[in-house]
Parts: C-alpha cells; sequence; structure tokens
C-alpha cells in the first residue's frame, strides 16, 4: 500500500511539473515588432540594461532570437547603495508624479515613506556596440510612446494623447502599502486645467512591475494656441506576462549615428605601450613626475582605456588625461556634445580655421575648447585627436595657450 502511494505521489508530481512547464510557455513574453539590420533580434541577442543611481551598469536579461525577452535582475542592497554616493534617495511621491504641487499637501508631514528607498526603472535599453540604441517599451499601444513627451518635459505641442498604459520596472526597499490620490495644481491657470493622479500598490521588497495608465485626457486651447492634456492618471500592480502587456521595440538613435557608433566600437583600442609613448618623461620643458594606466578619473567617462601623467617645470604642473574612445562611443559623443553646446570654454580650435564651422574636425585635426582663470593662473583644454582619442589637461601656473602649446607637442597620432 505504501508502494502504490509512492507511485501514486510521483504520478502526481511529474503532471504539476509538466502544467507548470505548460503554463510558463504559454506566459512567455514576446515582442510585438522588429527592428532593422544590426538590431534585428533574430539576427544575434539583443542586450537589456539600465543604469543604478551610482552610474553602475545593470543587466536587465535580453531578448533572444526568437523574439522571447528573459528578463534576469538581480536583488541588490539599494540603501547601501544610496549611502554609498553623496546623494540623496528621490523623493518617493515624485516618482508617481506626486510631488509639491499636489493641492493640500504638506510637504513637511511625515509619511511611511520619508525613510524608503526606490527607485523607478524606466526605460529599459537595448545595449549595442557600447551604446543604448533602442528601447524596450511595454505598453497597451505603441502610440503611448508619444505621450512621453508630457511626461519627460511638459510640453505640448497640440498632438492628441493615447489612452492606456505604459509599465515599468520599480525597485523598492521594504514591503509597504502604497495609497494615495493626489490633485495637482492647475497646469493652465487661466482655464482652471487639473490633473488628478491615482494609486494603490501593494509593493514588495524587490522589484515590482507597475502600470501607469492614462484614464482620460482633457483639451485646452486659447486664441491661437490648442492641445490635450491628461486629466487622470493611476497607477496600480501589474505583471510582465499580463495579457494587456504588449512589448515593442523603439530605436532612439538614427541610423546614420548608429554606423557610426559601430565603426567607433570596432576600433582596436590603443595598447599600454602607446599610451606611455604619446606621454614621455619629458616634454619640452617639463618632465613627468607620475604616469597611470587605467585610472578612474574625475571626468564622465565610462571608458578605463586611458592613461593619466602629471608634468611639472618649476611652479608649473599639468595633469593630463587621454581617453581612447575605442568601444566607447557615449564617451565621444559626449565630447562633441561639450564642443557644441560648452559656452564656459573658449573655442580655438586648431590655428588659421573657424570653430564655428568646425572646418577642424571635417579635416580630422586635433581641435580644441579652453577655458582659463587668470586670477587663480590656471586653465583647462578639452581637446579631440583623430575624431578618437580625446584629451583633457588642467595647468595650474600656466595659460591656455601654453597648456595647449604642450598637448600639441605631444606626439598623438594613430592611424585609423
Amino acid at each position: 500500500m505504501k508502494h502504490t502511494n509512492y507511485i501514486l505521489f510521483l504520478f502526481v508530481l511529474t503532471l504539476f511539473q509538466s502544467c507548470a512547464v505548460q503554463q510558463s510557455q504559454t506566459t512567455l513574453l514576446k515582442v510585438e515588432n522588429h527592428l532593422k539590420a544590426d538590431l534585428d533580434y533574430t539576427q544575434q541577442t539583443l542586450e537589456l540594461v539600465q543604469k543604478q543611481q551610482n552610474g553602475d551598469e545593470i543587466h536587465f536579461g535580453n531578448i533572444k532570437q526568437d523574439g522571447t525577452i528573459v528578463f534576469n535582475m538581480n536583488d541588490f542592497n539599494i540603501k547601501a547603495l544610496y549611502d554609498s554616493i553623496p546623494l540623496q534617495p528621490q523623493n518617493f511621491f515624485q516618482q508617481f508624479l506626486m510631488n509639491s504641487d499636489c493641492i493640500d499637501r504638506d510637504l513637511f508631514a511625515e509619511t511611511p515613506f520619508n525613510q524608503a528607498y526606490a527607485q523607478k526603472f524606466d526605460p529599459i535599453y537595448i545595449k549595442k556596440y557600447g551604446e543604448n540604441v533602442a528601447i524596450l517599451f511595454p505598453a497597451t499601444d505603441e502610440k503611448i510612446f508619444k505621450n512621453n513627451q508630457y511626461y519627460r518635459s511638459n510640453s505640448y505641442d497640440g498632438k492628441e494623447l493615447t489612452l492606456g498604459s505604459k509599465f515599468y520596472w520599480f525597485y523598492m526597499d521594504r514591503d509597504i502599502s502604497f495609497s494615495d490620490n493626489c490633485i495637482k495644481n492647475p497646469i493652465r491657470t487661466d482655464a482652471g486645467i487639473e490633473l488628478s493622479i491615482s494609486a494603490d500598490i501593494q509593493l514588495k521588497k524587490g522589484w515590482n512591475f507597475i502600470e501607469e495608465n492614462l484614464l482620460s485626457t482633457q483639451s485646452y486651447s486659447n486664441a491661437d494656441y490648442s492641445t490635450t492634456l491628461p486629466k487622470s492618471i493611476q497607477f496600480s500592480l501589474s505583471n510582465p506576462s499580463a495579457k494587456k502587456v504588449k512589448w515593442y521595440l523603439i530605436q532612439i538613435i538614427k541610423e546614420d549615428r548608429l554606423e557610426a557608433v559601430k565603426k567607433t566600437y570596432e576600433i582596436e583600442p590603443i595598447t599600454s605601450a602607446q599610451f606611455e609613448s604619446w606621454l614621455p618623461e619629458k616634454v619640452g620643458d617639463y618632465t613627468r613626475t607620475s604616469f597611470q594606466l587605467d585610472k578612474a578619473l574625475e571626468q564622465s567617462s565610462s571608458t578605463k582605456n586611458n592613461a593619466f601623467a602629471v608634468f611639472e617645470n618649476g611652479d608649473q604642473k599639468m595633469e593630463v588625461a587621454i581617453l581612447d574612445g575605442a568601444k566607447n562611443p557615449d564617451d565621444l559623443e559626449m565630447v562633441n556634445f561639450s564642443f557644441a553646446m560648452d559656452e564656459e570654454y573658449k573655442r580655438d580650435d586648431k590655428p588659421g580655421t573657424d570653430a564655428t564651422k568646425n572646418e577642424a574636425v571635417t579635416k580630422g585635426e586635433p581641435h580644441h575648447i579652453s577655458k582659463e582663470d587668470t586670477e587663480q593662473k590656471t586653465a583647462q583644454v578639452m581637446s579631440l585627436f583623430n575624431d578618437r582619442i580625446v584629451v583633457y589637461a588642467k595647468g595650474s601656473n600656466m595659460t591656455a595657450a601654453q597648456l595647449w602649446e604642450t598637448i600639441t607637442a605631444l606626439d598623438i597620432s594613430i592611424n585609423n
């Protein structure tokens, strides 16, 4: 009899496991659309990534070649993460669009969330060639992606908002119930346009999948302007395998930029020996007093393929960091952005060129921006060689011209 019961137990267990596998297979997450060429998941597995508040990239999972989405997020100590960086956790309510402009809200009132640590991970990026090139967008309708214009920038261009839900991952440091209502102050005071936001979520410690549902919209117009604004938004807990959740791929960089990123990523990085040859023991009247490879630099950079050196000549001191942009297109994008936008720096490209026309850039010649503090007798220079080698330099008791002259004396040249 005992033997028969044991066999029956094994049969039931096997049947249960079989049913569990079938259920798992029916709830597989699948993307709804294809991107082309290098971003076509049928050609290779696509990596899903995001960043924590300390800047560290975390792996979210991947999209397999059959279009299946596999999430694989690890738990982490979010409080310890914030304690390790000079950054206060984001206000809990702001992550649900409930901030200081809620009517009748006491900003200084104690709530169970004052000591909570949480982070919203939105969007989910697809990384290729070392850069975030697309996003995986969970929503009830792909058109909802265009609604982000409102949520991101509070700018309105008159386009219709699509009703429905978007979804995102949310990390919480504790189990807690979140139920709240917020009537936001009129967006357009002359028309009394208000926004109602509500939430009813039983958050658990760790990863939560949140639904943000745009329930209704409202129109606003004046003599020469009209637009559509949110009227009611509701937050709730959801499930990534819910039928209403559709997974869309959306490319966020243009094709020509993608080609440039691919080219940069496929370049062979500079070797340690090459770095050292660019920062010799003597440069003119300056003597190298320290040299270090793969240094964690203060500059906003994801690469550690770099060299750092200090040169001195009497009371003059020059710190030079050389970064290789190969396999790190994000770094080059940041440099190009700095050249285009940083008004604190003086633009003074290769002598004889007009920096406003970017002639030095098109010729592949070294170009730079600089700034100088005559009172403190300090100078800074940022330069780009061969469209991939970035040089940051700081000088004390030096002018920007002297600093740039010394940098150009370095034999920084590459064939590719």
